[in-house]
């Protein structure tokens, strides 16, 4: 059966009768009430509040606020489906299970109020199933808080809390008749004899207990018996004891418990109900009778020892004597007679720390030494209460015990120091600590920088996360982890490869590592040239095509990476440093300059060197400008030629160089041969780009011919006096030509105007009588040749 079919079963019964007493007083239905219970909003369906994570906070913080628990944390991230506080960020919404949590808590406190009411009345004696089964339940939903299963907790704290009231009842109603005694605690194995039992038997825990049975602990076992009235007797190992009377008179509610030592020690809490109970303590011989609660009895073969811790007296009889024994009083009975002695004070305990975790399979306990102290007593036991004995060693020689054995969980643990006489002192304040097991490394992961990179600056930032409350070593030396789990530090770096080694360990012992390679290549000035064979037009390197070829050296390192851009800063192309450190590439060009520039990067992506150009297209050749136009004849054997060729590189004649002056000035001299001479002076830039300018030339030495000459009046001996000539030359001739005639013995000189095409000469000169004649015509070639007629 299920604990929730349990618990409704408890429930129903429980339930059905008070509603039917509850419907018969006041007249109302079952239905009704029913009804009225569905109506009641279910907080597990509530729906849950977001909270925003703001800067500063931290997620115990706003767990704590929120749902009064910092510890669920872990159930909020789970909830949030967030890894590791390291990935919390200011802004980030956190949905929280206020309403669940505070449903759940609600149960689990009215499961617990349930369970001490029903403990109070008896029921580890009376119902130690039912209080047992309230107990584990209520265990269970504690455990089942921890994981955020807040319907299960309120399930089962639910189920403990139907479970302690059946225990209630129960304890309640036995009450009522004699009185048993329970087998509380057993640690280690523990024996008894009941008087119808002919031999020893093994005990366990919740056995029962009658008059005149008898228990003994074997080495290194204790026990607890608890009586109805909830006095406690805890027999330390080898011990032997024996209930002689357990009776209660139900008339007057007194209790009268007698019990017997017959070897070793037991250490007695009474917890009276009511000043009717009385207590008895036999030790063979003597007699005992208390009012005190708090007090400890041994009997060994040297005596029996007496100490009382409460301020009502222990009373003690031995043969007609009564010892009285006061408050933190004890005393030694042997043969000899009596030793008082004040029993010493209760020793400081020095480690573990309060409430301290330890991840370890046990536990080192020390306390201070006491003045006084001969040895010591360890008692550490799985509840504040010391009824669930683990560990109990008398005799301590040293102020430190190691507890080995323990399971995983909580446990508390007090000192007691023993005197010169054997007599326990008061106990020490107690303390708890708990042991876990954790086997699971801590998280750890490196954020920045990223591995194998190739670093320039000469440290590197060491990012990273882990758990807030693990211990992390950098290569060896302490980290700084902030309280998120982060961590940040400066690392700095030797040239070549470094190696960076974070280590986490948790409080457990756990570690996590995290390993990564790094380079250092401190940065460097790298030297950029462009080959000086590059066609330049000024500044710019220029070629005749569309696309450019640049060539270059480099002072990087083969195989470094070259990058190169545009005048915007866009990306090109990229390409390599070659083995011989030289650099090449073809970039885009047109007639209109672009801008481009050449970076030589490091392994890790940083500029070490640059150097920018600008690159353009010359289709255009250069062009020849003459200082004066060259003769088309001459009648010189040399004619001397000037001139600037601009943009120009290179300037032949006939295949021969004429050397150009920086700004592309020229001077040559041409040597003619008789007759038609042509020459081509040829230019070129730097690009390629070539023109030719032909030059034509007539080397002429030879007088025009003269093949006729007219001289009259073709118009009548009124009209006007005209020349013609015809005359014919190679060079052509001037435009032109002098004369000498006679009217009437009178002298005319005078020009004809000479056409070299037709190679005909005219003048024409006013009417005037009288006889004509021709003294002296000169016509002349553009060689500057003459001739006579």
């Amino acid at each position: 059966m299920t604990p929730r079919e349990i618990f409704f079963r408890i429930m129903c019964r429980r339930g059905l009768a008070a509603l039917a007493s509850g419907a018969a007083l006041f007249g109302v239905t079952l239905l009704g009430f029913a009804q009225a219970a569905v109506a009641e909003a279910d907080p597990m369906d509530a729906p849950p509040e977001r909270v925003l994570f703001s800067e500063g906070d931290t997620i115990r913080g706003v767990v704590g606020t929120y749902l009064h628990d910092p510890d669920l944390w872990p159930v909020v991230l789970a909830l949030n489906d967030i890894a590791s506080p390291a990935d919390l960020v200011p802004g980030i919404e956190l949905v929280l299970p206020v309403a669940q949590v505070l449903a759940a808590d609600s149960a689990l406190l009215s499961s617990l109020q349930a369970i001490q009411k029903a403990t109070a009345e008896g029921a580890r004696i009376f119902a130690p199933t039912e209080i047992g089964s309230a107990i584990e339940n209520r265990d269970t939903a504690m455990s089942r808080r921890e994981t955020g299963s807040w319907r299960q907790v309120v399930s089962f704290a639910g189920v403990a809390t139907g479970f302690a009231e059946q225990a209630l009842d129960i304890s309640i109603a036995q009450r009522d008749r004699a009185a048993e005694a329970v087998v509380s605690d057993v640690q280690g194995r523990v024996e008894g004899r009941a008087p119808a039992e002919p031999a020893w038997s093994e005990r366990a825990q919740n056995d029962i207990l009658v008059e005149f049975e008898r228990l003994r602990t074997l080495s290194n076992s204790t026990t607890q018996v608890t009586f109805r009235d909830l006095s406690r007797l805890r027999l330390n190992p080898n011990s032997n004891a024996t209930i002689q009377r357990m009776r209660s008179d139900p008339l007057t509610g007194g209790e009268v418990t007698k019990v017997s030592l017959v070897e070793g020690d037991f250490y007695a809490l009474l917890n009276q109900l009511s000043d009717k109970t009385a207590f008895e303590i036999e030790v063979p011989g003597v007699e005992t009778s208390t009012n005190s609660s708090d007090f400890w009895i041994k009997n060994d073969a040297s005596g029996a020892r007496f100490v009382n811790y409460d301020t009502p007296a222990l009373e003690i009889a031995r043969g007609g004597d009564l010892i009285v024994v006061g408050e933190n009083e004890g005393v030694v009975l042997s043969g000899a007679g009596s030793q008082r002695a004040q029993v010493l004070d209760s020793p400081l305990l020095a480690a573990p720390a309060v409430g301290a975790i330890l991840y370890t399979a046990t536990a080192a306990l020390d306390w201070a030494a006491q003045d006084g102290a001969e040895a010591y007593w360890l008692e550490v036991a799985g509840d504040p209460g010391f009824n669930q004995m683990k560990i109990s060693e008398f005799g301590i020689g040293e102020t430190g015990f190691l507890a080995e054995g323990l399971a995983p969980g909580r446990y508390h643990w007090r000192v007691a120091a023993l005197d010169r006489l054997g007599l326990p002192g008061a106990w020490s304040t107690p303390r708890d600590f708990t042991l876990r097991v954790d086997n699971t490394p801590p998280f750890l992961t490196l954020l920045s920088p990223a591995g194998e990179s190739i670093l320039t600056a000469p440290q590197v930032e060491i990012l990273g996360a882990s758990e807030p409350d693990a211990t992390l070593d950098l290569n060896g030396a302490p980290l700084d982890v902030a309280r998120d789990g982060s961590f940040l530090a400066s690392l700095p770096l030797v040239p070549g490869p470094n190696q960076i080694t974070v280590v986490a360990t948790d409080l457990a012992g756990n570690e996590s590592t995290r390993s990564l390679s790094v380079v250092y290549r401190p940065a460097v000035a790298v030297e950029i040239t462009l080959s000086g064979d590059i066609a330049r037009v000024g500044r710019a390197l220029a070629t005749r095509s569309d696309v450019l070829s640049v060539m270059g050296q480099s002072t990087g390192a083969p195989g470094a990476e070259v990058v190169v851009r545009d005048a915007a800063g866009a990306e090109v192309l990229r390409t390599r440093v070659a083995e011989t450190g030289g650099v090449s590439f073809t970039v885009p060009v047109d007639a209109a300059e672009r801008g481009y520039r050449i970076e030589v990067l490091a392994p890790g992506g940083a500029v070490e060197g640059a150097l920018d150009f600008t690159a353009l297209r010359d289709g255009v050749p250069p062009e020849i400008v003459l200082d004066l136009p060259p003769p088309r004849a001459t009648g010189e054997p040399v004619v001397q030629l000037t001139g600037q060729a601009a943009d120009a590189t290179g300037l032949t004649l006939a295949g021969t160089e004429v050397p150009l002056s920086a700004e592309g000035r020229f001077e040559l001299s041409l040597t003619l041969e008789p007759g038609e001479n042509a020459f081509e002076l040829v230019v070129r830039d730097a690009v390629g780009n070539v023109a030719v300018t032909p030059l034509r030339m007539l080397y002429d030495i030879d007088p025009p011919e003269i093949l006729s000459v007219d001289l009259g009046r073709n118009q009548g001996v009124d009209g006007p006096i005209e020349i013609r000539a015809e005359a014919r030359d190679a060079s052509g001739l001037r435009q032109a030509a002098s004369f000498i005639l006679t009217i009437d013995g009178a002298e005319v000189e005078g020009f004809l105007r000479c056409d070299s095409t037709s190679g005909i000469c005219r003048a024409s000169l006013p009417p005037q009588p009288g006889a004509l004649q021709l003294i002296e015509l000169v016509i002349e070639d553009y060689a500057g040749n003459a001739a006579y007629e």
